[in-house]
């Protein structure tokens, strides 16, 4: 009874490691194009181990300006189209690249362009479109329903995270039927170079994480998130449109032998108004100050509300927030004002930090329906619920 689960186990071993080995661009055949009217339709067998990230049909007139043409994948086999307007000697070239980079193959070339109206010899055939050809009968469908390509969710946290240091980076995707194989392309903000390919690994669920390397963390950094489903569907998703995802990183102490002044970094954007009544949403990244330094065994907010008494409200890890991130929600508030710090410490508080940097500093926050003029005057004083070991 073993048998069958392991040969399984053999065949999904063999299947990730051919994914992983797979250093070939796609593979382009069965060529055709034809012309309908003002209208012309290329057609092409498209195949590629991880999947087909794109394709794309450079188009012109004999002399003309190169225009291009996404090509759509079939839903029930590998045959991607293009149509667009055009007439007889309209000359035409194809490119594709899978999901790992591979690529671009090419079917022609600027050089080398195929014509529409003109027989080419090997895989590729245009004509005019005049001959009659048998009609074919659309493949049988048992499914009750089409499938839809992955539905894929991510928001990019608002907190900033530091240079210099690996980024993870988490998603929602969902499909039926299962995600076979999804990416996070990366690139600096701005750069015409190709997209780096970062692997999505599924981490529970409907959640995959991929990780911004330290080497990429400068700057801006611009992405999108691919992913492919078991039925060869996918979905490209950015920011919005053709928009990617973009994610800004704050620089992180001096390389330069600065010492730190604590023993944590905070990064945070302190909000400058907050609506009345409504739950108040606080976000922040700590980390230690170097790569040998440990993460604070607790992070809290010390926080001052209409009432005047001072509250002490736990943080907690925040899973968008990248590494080091943590979130708490504060009750709503009335019109007024609220004063906070972030505190961080270690097991035994003999080592604590404050995102002010000094234990008499605080965050002012205006409670408003409308906007003010300027923020509250900060607070100068020293809490009762604050650790000793607190910079002054």
């Amino acid at each position: 009874m073993r048998l069958p689960t392991l040969a399984a186990a053999l065949v999904l071993c063999s299947s990730l490691a051919l994914r992983a080995d797979d250093t070939r661009p796609p593979q382009i055949s069965d060529v055709s194009a034809s012309l309908k009217g003002s209208q012309v339709q290329v057609s092409a067998r498209i195949t590629d181990e991880t999947g087909v990230l794109s394709a794309v049909c450079h188009h012109r007139s004999p002399g003309g300006k190169v225009e291009d043409t996404p090509m759509v994948k079939n839903d029930f086999d590998d045959v991607f189209r293009a149509s667009f307007a055009g007439a007889a000697g309209t000359e035409y070239w194809i490119e594709a690249s899978d999901l790992l980079g591979n690529g671009p193959a090419t079917f022609g070339s600027s050089g080398k362009a195929l014509a529409v109206g003109k027989a080419e010899s090997g895989k590729a055939v245009a004509a005019a479109g005049t001959a009659k050809k048998k009609k074919q009968k659309a493949p049988a469908h048992t499914a009750s329903r089409a499938s839809q390509p992955p539905a894929v969710e991510h928001f990019v946290s608002p907190v900033a995270p530091l240079e210099g240091r690996d980024l993870t980076v988490k998603a929602k995707i969902r499909s039926e039927p299962p995600v076979a194989l999804a990416v996070l392309q990366a690139r600096p903000q701005g750069s015409t170079a190709a997209y780096t390919n970062l692997p999505l690994t599924r981490v529970g669920g409907d959640t995959w994480e991929a990780q911004i390397p330290a080497s990429m963390a400068r700057g801006s950094v611009e992405y999108f998130i691919t992913a492919k489903n078991q039925a060869g569907q996918q979905t490209r998703q950015g920011a919005s449109g053709a928009d990617p995802f973009v994610v800004t990183f704050k620089p992180g102490p001096s390389e330069a032998g600065d010492q730190p002044s604590g023993p944590y970094v905070f990064s945070d954007d302190p909000p400058a108004r907050v609506l009345p009544g409504q739950p108040i949403l606080l976000r922040v990244q700590v980390v230690p100050p170097t790569d040998k330094g440990e993460m604070p065994d607790r992070v809290a907010v010390l926080w001052r509300g209409n009432d005047a008494q001072d509250q002490l409200t736990d943080m907690v890890k925040d899973e968008t927030g990248g590494w080091g991130g943590y979130k708490a929600v504060l009750p709503a508030q009335e019109e007024g004002a609220i004063f906070y710090q972030v505190v961080a410490c270690d097991v035994s508080t003999s080592k604590c930090g404050v995102d002010t940097g000094s234990k008499r500093k605080w965050h002012a926050t205006s409670v408003a329906s409308q906007p003010v003029p300027a923020r509250p005057l900060p607070l100068d004083a020293v809490s009762s619920k604050a650790p000793p070991s607190l910079p002054e």
